[in-house]
Order: structure tokens, then sequence, then C-alpha cells
């Protein structure tokens, strides 16, 4: 499910809710911060009250609640929503210039329905390259972290706040049985047509990644601005791989801050944490990627 705040972003960018009974949607007003609701033909219904599309609460809830206006709460669309919306032909459009790089399973999950042209997308493996108008993509390979973090207390700490979201864990993993088994994890480095170049470790840099591998890509693939996400238990192992991979410019995100919020568990403040790398390298320009929908131009570089 989408976060509240991906969802408000998509729905100023023009999406339209038409509601139907098991959407699912939020409030946003801080007293309920944190709750989805869903309408069900039972207690919530989606209706027209005065001639205004609106969302009344029927039952016990109608204690706290009456009705709200449509353009009062927010629709969280499904995947399967979301995928309806993009693969209706009104949007193909504006999917002439999308171009897909990765990995065969990957691109067979993405593209199962063929949204895509084929001449949009591209399979590689690890070490292949495919020039885009003008952009070299280089494909290689890293190792992703363990789901558990060290330490057999901090792993008991992490599976208590799993089991006590039993839905929320079920959903998840459920969602998670669609998705490639054994796809290779892949990170890219970019070559624009005047040279700069950018590469995206992803989630390859932690704590137990092998010096081996990051010397290696170091060697075959300098970059001057280097992407990666970071977790709050690989702040301490960041610097040696940001020293070795010498960039002059670090992007960091997080990958799953959406997963930690949701399940209680902590998460590292980018803004804190891009103070405390440009405290180690003064001579780096370090950009933390705050925003749900952030997007960089040729001017930022």
């Amino acid at each position: 499910m989408l976060t509240l705040t991906t969802a408000r972003t998509l729905r100023e960018a023009g999406l339209v809710w038409k509601p139907q009974n098991l959407d699912f949607f939020a409030i946003p007003l801080p007293e309920f911060e944190g709750q989805v609701f869903a309408i069900n033909d039972m207690t919530v219904l989606a209706e027209s009250l005065y001639g205004q599309p609106a969302i009344t609460f029927h039952g016990t809830v109608e204690w706290a609640l009456d009705h709200l206006w449509l353009g009062e709460v927010i629709w969280l669309p499904r995947e399967e929503q979301l995928r309806e919306l993009l693969e209706d032909p009104a949007a193909r459009p504006y999917l002439a210039n999308t171009h897909l790089v990765s990995s065969s399973a990957v691109i067979a999950h993405v593209n199962r329905n063929n949204v895509l042209p084929p001449e949009n997308v591209h399979h590689v493996v690890d070490g292949e390259t495919v020039t885009i108008a003008g952009v070299k993509i280089t494909a290689f390979t890293w190792v992703h972290m363990p789901l558990l973090p060290p330490g057999l207390w901090p792993k008991l700490e992490y599976i208590v706040q799993l089991a006590i979201h039993p839905v929320d864990l079920v959903r998840i993993g459920t969602l998670g049985l669609r998705l490639p088994a054994n796809a290779p994890q892949l990170g890219f480095h970019v070559t624009y047509p005047d040279g700069l170049t950018v590469l995206n470790y992803a989630e390859g840099v932690h704590r137990l990644t092998n010096a081996g591998e990051v010397e290696q890509v170091a060697a075959k693939f300098p970059a001057t601005m280097l992407f990666f996400a970071v977790e709050p238990d690989d702040a301490e192992a960041i610097p040696r791989w940001v020293e070795m991979l010498a960039p002059s410019e670090v992007y960091i995100y997080e990958a799953h801050r959406p997963w930690r919020e949701l399940f209680h568990l902590p998460f590292i403040d980018l803004n804190d944490y891009a103070g405390t790398l440009t405290q180690r390298f003064p001579h780096l320009a370090i950009h933390p990627l705050t925003g749900e929908r952030q997007t960089l131009t040729r001017g930022d570089a």
C-alpha cells in the first residue's frame, strides 16, 4: 500500500478517485495519523450528499464520524489499481521515452502486462552494457544485507515487532510472493555523453559488504556521483566504502522507511547522517534524498 505522502502527491498530480467497495483511504488529520480506512458496504459507503460525492460512516463508527466529503480524504490505491491506471491506453503516450533496464526476472515481473514496448525494455546481466540515447549503462551485481540485524537481542526485538503486526506481516508477505525469486541484485554505472558518471550501488554497501567487491567496483566503475541506500545498523561501516569508491558527490536514501515505520523499527535520520558524513568528508557534497517524489535534473549535478 502506498504511503500517505505518495498518495497525496498522486492526487495533487491529478489522480482521480472513483470510490469502490474495499478501496482504502486515509483521513489527513493528526488524530487519524497512521490509520487506514476501507470502504465497506456495511459501515463505510461512497454516496452522494446534496449532489456532492462523500464518504459516509454507519454503524458504531458513526458515533465519531457522520460523513466526510471526498476531497477531505486521500485514496490509497492498491498496486493492481495503479497498474490498471498505468496500463490504460491514455497513459501510454507518456511511456514513449521510458526505458526499463534490469535482469530478465525483474523485467518479466514489472512489464508482465507489456506496458512498455519491446524496444524500451533492456535485459542485462552482470557486466553487460546497453546504450540508450547516448547514455551508457553497465550493470554489476552486489550482495544484499541479511533481513535480521546483528546480535541476538536486536534479532529478537525485530521479530517481536513483526509478530505484533500479524495482518500487515501477512499482507506484505503475500505481496512478496509475487516478486521474482532469485533475481540478481543489480547496481548500475551510468555514463552520460558529456562525461558525467553516476554509480547507483542501491542497497549494496552495508556492514557485511565484502571489501574485495567494493575494490573491484571502484576500479571498474569510477564515478563522480554515488547513490546508495543506508540503514541505521550500517552507519558506522559506510564511510569506509565511500572512501574506497571516491566520488565527488554522494546521494543517500532509505530503501525501507515505510516498512520500518509500519513495524516501529529504528530508522536513520538522513539529514543528521549527511551531516556526519560531511564532517568525515568535508571535500564531498553529501545530499540526503528525503522526499518520496524527488527528481534530480542535470542542473543538480
